[in-house]
């Protein structure tokens, strides 16, 4: 392949690159615009439901709808009104838990909401919650999370022991199975917000739905699957009900109330599960107090340290990733770390360098550039039989930022000497302390691109960074065949017509580097 071949479908595919930072840029300006509602000229209304209490707190659930304005009172059983809600209550959004701390124990509190718009005003229901002995009694405070369902006449509250099977098919949507202590399964199909690119399960509350719109859950794809029988045909889909998803004690916290028909009778189940769900990370910030799978040890230019914290005799896969390569590819954490992942077990700590073996993965070399953002996933898998390629729990994630590379003292005199229709001769001298020299010969026009702030989309500070870090990865064999000084070099294989601009990245034996560029020649 000649020199010209090469550097074309080079510079292509870096026009491409930079085009799609590009699209993804400027593809999420419409998110921050407001939306009108679709109910103008409609009162509000406004409901709560208890969830759960403990020793000092109570929470609750509100949904209201097209209210402008929602709050909550604690208040002592006396009549109250919308005035007073707002005046001596707390402001509230429309959808989600609320969770009141602070409490006295085995005391009773009293709960009303409101809402209002242009159109009117309303008062909620009133709930009644007593807080628990101090200590626990009622599961509610307990270590694991857990509270005590409220009894609600014809709901049926069940014991969810865990999750299975959870999966990310798409950047939103989310698919996993509770499993009851009976053995039955809720499959559960969630759509969430794309934007999130499906890192942690965002928190709210989904309803049912047939469309595919955030904080929904698909009707059509989620069901209630009796133990012995199989998703095919044998289970029961979901016709109402809704799951709200927060967290508690650094673990999800789920709580649903759903609705399905069997035989022609309508039955309501209503459960609560604190725990790890199956494929979805923990969100960040929501501490469990156990040590971080992930920890980063050291960060240089072209290289970087960390380490794998996994106990003896648990397996793990793990995946370092160029972070433009994975937003390009719009993949999600629990595919990535399965697809490319490497498997090991125990804990390992990664000398992560550029050019190098991976000591652990025979024949994996690795790739470390300046100024570049990388990610390192690991999550835990279940290495029984048939399970392998089956995650335990969250993928965590963790973004890295390689340094800039040291100023360098290397220097080279380029002199380009004749300009043929599709060739160049030139002189290359380096002086005496260059150990290593990297040259394109990139079209202006593209390299133009680049220098008008495709460098920014692309996650550098500063053009002379960007060029640094990209030109070896652009650079092949025949571009690096400088290692000393060279006079009357032919470099053929260049496009007619066409302006070319010379690069050189120089790497002096310190491993500084130095980029120059010289003025752009144009073929004749």
């Amino acid at each position: 392949m000649s020199h010209s071949e090469v550097f074309t479908n080079t510079i292509n595919y870096m026009k491409n690159f930079f085009k799609l930072f590009a699209v993804a840029l400027f593809s999420i300006l419409p998110l921050a615009g407001c939306q009108s509602g679709d109910n103008e000229g409609v009162a509000p209304t406004i409901e709560i439901v208890a969830l759960k209490s403990t020793a000092n707190t109570i929470s609750f659930r509100v949904t209201a709808t097209d209210a402008a304005e929602c709050a909550y009172l604690i208040y002592d059983g006396d009549i109250v009104s919308v005035a007073d809600v707002f005046a001596n209550g707390t402001a509230v959004e429309q959808s989600g838990v609320v969770e009141v701390d602070n409490l006295k124990a085995e005391t009773t509190y009293y709960v009303v909401a409101a809402a209002r718009n242009a159109h009117g005003e309303v008062l909620s229901n009133t709930l009644s919650m007593t807080t628990s002995a101090q200590g626990g009694g009622n599961n509610g405070g307990n270590d694991d999370g857990n509270f005590e369902l409220p009894d609600i006449e014809g709901v049926e509250n069940i014991v969810i022991e865990k999750t299975k099977d959870g999966r990310w098919y798409e950047p939103y949507n989310y698919y996993v199975t509770f499993v009851r202590d009976n053995g039955d399964r809720i499959i559960l199909d969630f759509y969430t917000l794309d934007e999130t690119m499906s890192q942690y399960f965002p928190y709210g509350q989904y309803t049912f739905a047939t469309n595919m719109r955030p904080y929904t859950i698909h009707s059509e794809t989620s069901g209630y699957i009796p133990a012995g029988k199989s998703a095919d045909g044998e289970g029961y889909l979901f016709t109402d009900g809704y799951v709200t998803v927060d967290v508690v004690n650094g673990y999800y916290a789920i709580y649903m109330m759903l609705t399905y028909e069997e035989d022609g009778v309508s039955k309501s189940i209503q459960g609560y599960y604190n725990g790890i769900l199956s494929g979805a990370s923990v969100p960040e910030g929501d501490d469990n107090g156990s040590e971080e799978l992930i920890e980063v040890l050291e960060v240089g230019s072209t290289s970087f340290r960390f380490r794998i914290n996994a106990e003896e005799g648990q397996y793990w896969r793990c995946s370092v990733v160029d972070k433009r390569i994975y937003d390009q590819v719009e993949s999600n954490p629990g595919a990535w770390v399965v697809t490319y992942g490497f498997m090991l077990s125990g804990t390992l700590e990664f000398n992560w360098e550029n050019g190098k073996e991976c000591e652990y993965v025979t024949g994996y070399m690795m790739n470390v550039s300046s100024s570049t953002d990388y990610l390192i996933l690991a999550a835990l898998m279940d290495y029984s039989e048939g399970q392998e390629n089956s995650l335990l729990g969250g993928v965590e994630v963790v973004q890295i930022r390689t340094n800039a590379e040291a100023e360098g003292v290397g220097s080279v005199d380029m002199t380009i000497k004749e300009v043929g229709v599709n060739d160049i001769t030139l002189d290359c001298i380096f002086g005496d302390n260059v150990w290593c020299c990297y040259v394109a010969m990139m079209e202006t026009e593209n390299l133009q691109e680049i220098k008008d702030g495709k460098y920014a989309m692309a996650g550098y500070d500063s053009y002379e960074e960007c060029m640094l870090s990209l030109i070896p990865s652009l650079s092949h064999d025949f571009m690096r065949q400088f290692v000393e000084s060279q006079y009357d070099y032919k470099w053929d294989g260049l496009k007619y017509g066409t302006s070319y601009t010379p690069c050189i990245k120089v790497v002096d034996m310190n491993n500084g580097a130095t980029y120059v560029e010289l003025d752009p020649f144009t073929t004749k």
